[in-house]
């Protein structure tokens, strides 16, 4: 035993030199193929020393045996047995050596470096770019409304001189195959999708952020991805991070790009604020889903609402723009150089307020940072005309004029079915409406008690909320039959955050509506249903669904992609979804007219008088286009075709 293992000890170290030297990378292996080919070119040469002639030197010996072992061509050239024994051996070397070999190192070597290239550790050198720093379930839905809505584009061309938008994204796997994948997914035309560039990195990692260079972009956006509740790292402790990192690279080079960032819970609020001294807008996921359903919950088909105006493929929509045009005009004045778009207010970035163009802020007189707020249908419309549409007169808005907002005066039933860490806030949310009383029986598979501590936390409640808390599986219609679901008046339905993937999450929501469609398919007057999905492939979902269906990252993409192009949305949309202040309304034509039908301009002044602003109609019985809004002034809206009347003014 010990004489083999002194045998092979030095043939181990040869072995052990060579793999260090083969791991080194392509540049090593080769040395080391060079190597064996020239040690091969020599004894070749040495054994065929003894044949040769005076005048053939052991160079020409070396080199006829390199020549064969490069060149299996000159096989048939030569003469003599030991010759042709030593080229013999000599081109089945070069076939392992030269042409197997070393081929195979220089193409692993050119495949490596291509796949590196492919992984996009290069920087960038770009500016006025958007980063999307991290691949999630918004990713695809922002490209798309960045890149694919013609009026985001103009809005873009418009800040920085006509210049198409190039996004950056940062993701952690990045190949050939993501990108096609991507691609794929984005559907977009070629030319457009040529402004996506994919680039390897977490947000985590100074270099990954100057690969983007991030520095240098217009928008930085910082999305969340789905995640358990009971995950020790959440994502908004990676956020965090993120921005501490991006903050210090600032610093150093003392410009600070424009954040946009998305978070969960908004206790988290200040400390994000307080981790990056640039601008950024944070958007809270919980409180603005919360405050969406609380307000969608009271008001029936306000959802369809909302989805047309966030979602900026859709004719008619909410365009900001710089009011420099009509500075030292009164709101009022700058309404009459707009004919084909309906002035709706202004946003005071000062102050962090959005106003309407009625009462007293219409004689409001604009200055350069005021910010203009329209409905229109495209960006074209925003163009103002040369001169008035007519002589200015004050709209008379009477004491006790204005519209009461409807409201059932006794308790509402709410059932709730299922669990998320939303569910307290939403909640508190419809404890915020003074005029609504709500019975709300909270029905899940999880803890009654740790579900009353998440409650719990966010204080007591009003007298007009009262909450029973239920154990049970909404997905089977025995235990779902026993809370008499038909006799509701509104049911929640939404995605549990306690499940491994939003694929599994909602696909429990989806067989609970099923059953619930089950349940109450045999009664003539049904509740009114909301459900919450968490997977944005689910949106083929809305056009079949007769409920009003929250896909939540859907929704935070279509906000974070127009705060990225315009900051002041985010003031705009904060003030929409409170409780009180501004709201969107669906009204009846007989609250402002005992006729049946009348002109959109008729109902539009007669909106107005009451202290509101007209925007358009909601018919439920279109089912392809039941939100039209900035409706031509010779449209006639009816009572007969069931109109409501999508209107915007202060609550009550």
């Amino acid at each position: 035993m010990s004489l083999k293992f002194t045998y092979l000890q030095p043939i181990d170290r040869i072995k052990y030199f060579v793999e260090r030297q083969l791991v080194k990378g392509a540049g090593y292996q080769l040395f080391v193929i060079v190597a064996c080919i020239a040690l091969v070119s020599l004894i070749g040469g040495m054994l065929l020393t003894p044949i040769s002639t005076q005048e053939q030197s052991l160079a020409d010996d070396i080199w006829w045996a390199f020549l064969r072992l490069t060149d299996p061509g000159y096989l048939g050239d030569d003469e003599g047995a030991w010759r042709r024994i030593v080229s013999t051996i000599l081109t089945i070397c070069g076939y392992v050596l030269f042409m197997g070999t070393l081929v195979a190192i220089m193409t692993r070597w050119l495949i490596a470096f291509m796949e590196k290239l492919e992984q996009g550790l290069t920087p960038v050198s770009v500016k006025d770019h958007i980063v999307l720093l991290g691949m999630s379930s918004r990713t695809v839905p922002i490209i798309r409304e960045l890149l694919g809505v013609e009026a985001n584009l103009n809005v873009h061309k418009k800040h920085y001189n006509g210049k198409m938008p190039t996004i950056i994204l940062l993701a952690e796997e990045v190949n050939a195959i993501v990108h096609q994948q991507l691609l794929a997914e984005i559907a977009l035309p070629h030319k457009l999708a040529r402004q996506v560039i994919l680039r390897s990195g977490k947000a985590l990692q100074s270099e990954a952020l100057h690969r983007v260079a991030c520095l240098d972009a217009s928008s930085v956006i910082l999305t969340n991805q789905y995640q358990r509740t009971d995950s020790l790292v959440t994502t908004d402790v990676e956020t965090i991070k993120s921005l501490l990192t991006i903050n210090v690279l600032a610093q150093n080079t003392g410009h600070f790009p424009r954040l946009v960032v998305e978070l969960d819970d908004v206790r988290h609020t200040k400390l994000a604020k307080k981790s990056y001294q640039g601008q950024a807008n944070v958007v809270v996921t919980d409180e603005t889903i919360s405050r969406l359903m609380a307000q969608c919950a009271v008001a029936p088909n306000l959802l369809k609402v909302y989805t047309h105006l966030l979602n900026a493929s859709s004719k008619g929509r909410f365009f900001l723009k710089e009011a420099d045009e009509h500075q030292g005009k009164t709101v009022a004045e700058a309404k009459l150089f707009h004919s084909s778009a309906i002035l709706v207010g202004y946003i005071d970035p000062q102050n962090q307020q959005f106003y309407l163009a009625l009462g007293e802020h219409a004689k409001h007189k604009i200055v350069a940072d005021d910010i203009l707020v329209f409905i229109a249908s495209n960006y074209n419309q925003l163009q103002s005309r040369q001169s008035p549409v007519r002589q200015l007169a004050y709209a008379k808005s009477e004491k006790g004029k204005t519209v009461a907002t409807q409201h059932n005066n006794g308790r509402k039933k709410l059932l709730l079915l299922g669990w998320n860490r939303r569910v307290p806030n939403i909640i508190h949310e419809l404890d915020d409406y003074q005029n609504e009383s709500f019975d709300v029986t909270l029905v899940s598979t999880f803890s009654a008690q740790i579900r009353q501590q998440e409650i719990a936390k966010l204080g007591r409640f009003s007298n007009r909320i009262n909450i029973s808390l239920q154990e049970a599986d909404y997905m089977m219609e025995a235990e779902i039959r026993q809370f008499k679901p038909e006799e509701q008046d509104i049911i929640l339905l939404v995605y549990s955050d306690r499940l491994d993937s939003a694929d599994e999450a909602d696909a429990r929501v989806l067989v609970g509506a099923m059953v619930l469609d089950e349940i109450l398919d045999n009664y003539s007057k049904k509740p009114h249903v909301l459900i919450e999905l968490s997977d944005p492939a689910n949106e083929n979902f809305l056009d079949q669904a007769s409920t009003d269906t929250f896909i939540t990252p859907l929704l935070m993409s279509h906000l974070l992609s127009q705060i990225a192009l315009m900051p002041e949305n985010q003031i705009l949309f904060d003030t929409l979804t409170k409780a009180d202040g501004i709201q969107i309304y669906l009204r009846s034509l007989k609250d402002y007219s005992d006729k049946e039908m009348l002109k959109s301009i008729d109902v539009a002044q007669l909106v107005e008088a009451h202290g509101e602003i007209f925007l358009g109609v909601f018919n439920g019985n279109s089912a392809e286009h039941p939100v039209q809004l900035n409706l031509p002034p010779e449209q006639r809206i009816s009572t007969l075709a069931n109109d409501l009347l999508i209107v915007i003014g202060n609550g009550l």
